[in-house]
C-alpha cells in the first residue's frame, strides 16, 4: 500500500512539474513578441509590419484652408539597419490610384479602423509637397519622426483623410534597398475663431503675414524711378525664418506698370519676430507707355517655421500702386460735362449680420462688403453713411456708438473693403424686412465729390409668444376605460401669427391624442376641447404632459409644454347585495283535518290489516283441527 502511495505521488510531481515547464515556456514565447508587429496595417494594400511599421498614435490633425503640420513615426522591424531612410508625401496622381478601387463603405468594411473615409487628396499642390524628407539612419528595432508642413485644401469637408506615405531605405552607396507604401489617418477640423480677431495661440496660425499695413499706397510718375516700400507685418505667434519676399514680374503692361530690368526681384528679410514689421524695399522705373491707374502687384513670401527647417507653402498676397502715366491726349477740358467724366462704381458685394436672425430689440453687428466694381477706375476719400428706414418718424435701427458713417481713404479697382456697424434694433418693429440706404460720396480722378447711394434689406423676426388660459379637467380622476373632458384657450399674445396650433396629451397612463387647433392669429385666441380616454391606471403623481406645438411662417415648429393632474384607477367590480346575508329557514304551513288524517292513515291501514290476517290465521287452525278447511277454503 504504502509503495503505491508513493508511485502516486511521484506521478503527480511529475505532472505539476511538465505543466509548470509548459506554462512558463508559453509565458517567455509571449514575451518575445513584439506588439507592433501584431498590429495590422492600416489599409490593405499597405506593406507588411514585418519589415517597417508606422507607429500610430493620436490622430494627426489638420486645418482646412491653412498650413498645418503632420508628423510621421517610422520603426525599423526588419532584422537589419538601415543606412538611410527616406519619407515622402505620395502625390495625388499615386493616391487616386492607390484608393481608386475602394470607396468609403469599402473602406469601412476592410479597415474597422475610422467610421467614415473621404478618399479626396486633402492637400493643396505646392513645390515642397513631395519632396523626399532624409531623416537619416534607423537601427533595427529604432524608430525616427519626420514632419511635413502641408497646405490643406479650402473646400475639404471636416473629416478623416488617408495621407499616403512612400518610405525608402537606401545602403551606404545609395541604392534603394527596399520601397514601401503606408497610409496615415488625419482629422481635418474647421478653423474655430473666437470674436472677430484672432489673437493668441489657440485661434491665429503660427506664422502668418499682413501685407501694407499703415502706410498709403505708393504713387509713381511715367519714365521716373520709383522707390518704394512695402510693410510686412508677422501677424501668428511665432518666428519666421529665412523670410524671403518675391514679386511677381509680367511683361504685359496692363497688369505690371515696371520696367524689368533685374533677373529677379526678391528680397531675402532675414528673421521675423511675432508683431515685427519689416520693410520691404524697392526701386523700380516706370515704363513710358504706363497708363494712369491703380495696379495689383501680387507677391509670394516664402519662410521657415522652424529654424533651418524646410520652406513651408508661400503665402500669396497682393499691394496696388498708383502710376500717372502719359495720357495727355485724353485728358478732359476744364468745362467737359458730368456725363464726359468717368467715376467709380461702388456696389454692394455681399452683406451678413451677427446674428443671422435678428429679434426685435436685439443688437446686432451689419458688417457690409463694398467693392469698387470699376476695372480701371479707383475711388478715393469715400463717406459712407447709413440711413436706417424710419417707421412714425422713428428709425427702426439705431447705432450703439451714435455714428452712422465710415470713411476709407481709397478703394483700387475691383478692390473691397468690409464696413461694420453695431446696431439696435425697436423691441416694436414688426416683423418684416427694413432697409438701410448707404449714401456714397467720393473722389475719382476725373469727378470730385460723386454721390451715389444703394440699398440693402435686413429682416427682423418677432419672437412668438403664447399662453393658456385655466385648464378645466372634468373629471379629474377616471377609471381605465374611462373618459374626461380638457378644456383651455390658447391666446397669441406675441405680433406673429401662429400657424398649425396642435395640442397633444401624453402619459403613460391616458391614450396619446393630438388636438388640431388651427392657424391663431396676433391678439385671438384658439380652443381645445379634448375627450381623454384612461389606458392603465396611475403610477406616479398623475401628471400629464401637455405639449403645445405650432410653426412660424418658415415651417419651423416650437412647443410649449404644461402640466395637468389626472388620476387613472382600475375599476371596482360589483358585488350581489345578497350574497353574504345567512339563508332564511322556510315555515311549515299548518296542516289541515285531511292532511292530519293522511298522517295516521296508513299506520291505521296497516294495524286493521294485521288484525284481519290474525283473525284468519286463527279460524283456519280452528277449522283445520275441526276438519273444515275445505269448505272454509
Amino acid at each position: 500500500m504504502k509503495k503505491r502511495l508513493r508511485q502516486l505521488f511521484l506521478f503527480m510531481l511529475a505532472a505539476v512539474m511538465m505543466l509548470t515547464s509548459i506554462s512558463f515556456s508559453a509565458f517567455a514565447d509571449e514575451t518575445e513578441v513584439d506588439e507592433d508587429e501584431l498590429i495590422q496595417p492600416v489599409f490593405y494594400k499597405d506593406h507588411d509590419n514585418s519589415e517597417v511599421r508606422v507607429i500610430i498614435g493620436t490622430t494627426e490633425e489638420i486645418t482646412i484652408g491653412n498650413t498645418s503640420t503632420i508628423s510621421i513615426t517610422v520603426k525599423n522591424t526588419s532584422d537589419e539597419d538601415w543606412k538611410k531612410t527616406k519619407v515622402q508625401i505620395a502625390p495625388e496622381s499615386l493616391h487616386r490610384e492607390y484608393y481608386g478601387d475602394v470607396d468609403e463603405l469599402d473602406w469601412e468594411e476592410e479597415n474597422g479602423v475610422v467610421h467614415s473615409m473621404n478618399l479626396t487628396y486633402p492637400f493643396e499642390i505646392i513645390d515642397s509637397l513631395n519632396v523626399d524628407k532624409n531623416i537619416g539612419a534607423i537601427k533595427s528595432g529604432s524608430k525616427k519622426t519626420a514632419s511635413f508642413r502641408v497646405s490643406v485644401k479650402k473646400d475639404l469637408k471636416e473629416g478623416y483623410y488617408p495621407v499616403l506615405f512612400q518610405i525608402a531605405t537606401e545602403d551606404e552607396d545609395g541604392y534603394i534597398t527596399d520601397y514601401y507604401y503606408k497610409t496615415m489617418i488625419v482629422w481635418a477640423k474647421t478653423k474655430t475663431s473666437a470674436g472677430t480677431t484672432e489673437t493668441d495661440e489657440a485661434n491665429t496660425e503660427p506664422v502668418a503675414f499682413a501685407l501694407g499695413e499703415n502706410q498709403s499706397t505708393p504713387q509713381g510718375i511715367y519714365t521716373e524711378v520709383m522707390n518704394f516700400h512695402v510693410n510686412l507685418r508677422n501677424i501668428g505667434y511665432k518666428t519666421a525664418y529665412d523670410v524671403r519676399v518675391e514679386m511677381e514680374l509680367s511683361e504685359n503692361v496692363e497688369t505690371f506698370p515696371f520696367e524689368i530690368n533685374d533677373g529677379n526681384y526678391d528680397r531675402w528679410m532675414g528673421n521675423v519676430d511675432p508683431n515685427q514689421t519689416v520693410e520691404v524695399p524697392y526701386s523700380m522705373a516706370i515704363r513710358p507707355e504706363a497708363k494712369s491707374g491703380y495696379y495689383p502687384i501680387k507677391y509670394k513670401i516664402k519662410y521657415r517655421e522652424e529654424e533651418n527647417g524646410v520652406f513651408a507653402a508661400p503665402v500669396e498676397d497682393v499691394m496696388y500702386v498708383r502710376i500717372i502715366g502719359n495720357e495727355e491726349e485724353d485728358k478732359l477740358s476744364a468745362d467737359a460735362g458730368e456725363n464726359e467724366r468717368t467715376k467709380a462704381r461702388i456696389i454692394v458685394d455681399s452683406f451678413e449680420t451677427e446674428p443671422a436672425r435678428i429679434l426685435a430689440g436685439q443688437d446686432f453687428v451689419l458688417r457690409v462688403k463694398m467693392k469698387n466694381a470699376s476695372s480701371q477706375i479707383a475711388a478715393s476719400n469715400i463717406l459712407f453713411t447709413f440711413e436706417p428706414e424710419s417707421v412714425s418718424d422713428s428709425p427702426v435701427f439705431t447705432t450703439v456708438n451714435g455714428s452712422n458713417s465710415v470713411v476709407v481713404n481709397n478703394l483700387a479697382p475691383g478692390a473691397s473693403e468690409v464696413l461694420t456697424i453695431q446696431y439696435s434694433s425697436s423691441p416694436s418693429a414688426e416683423q418684416r424686412s427694413y432697409t438701410v440706404t448707404i449714401t456714397e460720396q467720393y473722389d475719382s480722378p476725373e469727378y470730385k465729390n460723386a454721390k451715389e447711394s444703394v440699398k440693402i434689406a435686413v429682416p427682423i423676426k418677432q419672437e412668438a409668444r403664447l399662453n393658456t388660459g385655466n385648464i378645466e379637467v372634468m373629471p379629474n380622476a377616471i377609471e381605465v376605460g374611462g373618459e374626461t373632458n380638457i378644456m383651455f384657450d390658447i391666446n397669441n399674445t406675441g405680433k406673429v401669427q401662429l400657424y398649425n396650433v396642435t395640442a397633444i396629451f401624453e402619459a403613460d397612463s391616458i391614450q396619446r391624442s393630438e388636438n388640431y387647433v388651427g392657424n391663431i392669429k396676433p391678439g385671438e385666441s384658439g380652443n381645445v376641447d379634448a375627450m381623454i380616454v384612461g389606458t392603465a391606471a396611475t403610477m406616479d403623481d398623475g401628471m400629464i404632459n401637455v405639449m403645445i406645438q405650432y410653426e412660424d411662417e418658415n415651417g419651423t415648429i416650437s412647443t410649449v409644454e404644461k402640466e395637468i393632474q389626472l388620476f387613472v384607477s382600475e375599476p371596482i367590480p360589483m358585488e350581489d347585495p345578497f350574497m353574504n346575508m345567512p339563508a332564511m329557514e322556510e315555515v311549515a304551513p299548518e296542516p289541515t283535518l285531511m292532511d292530519k288524517m293522511k298522517q295516521y292513515a296508513l299506520p291505521l291501514g296497516a294495524a286493521a290489516v294485521a288484525v284481519l290476517g290474525g283473525i284468519v290465521f286463527i279460524i283456519r287452525r280452528k277449522k283445520k283441527k275441526a276438519g273444515m278447511d275445505d269448505e272454509i277454503l
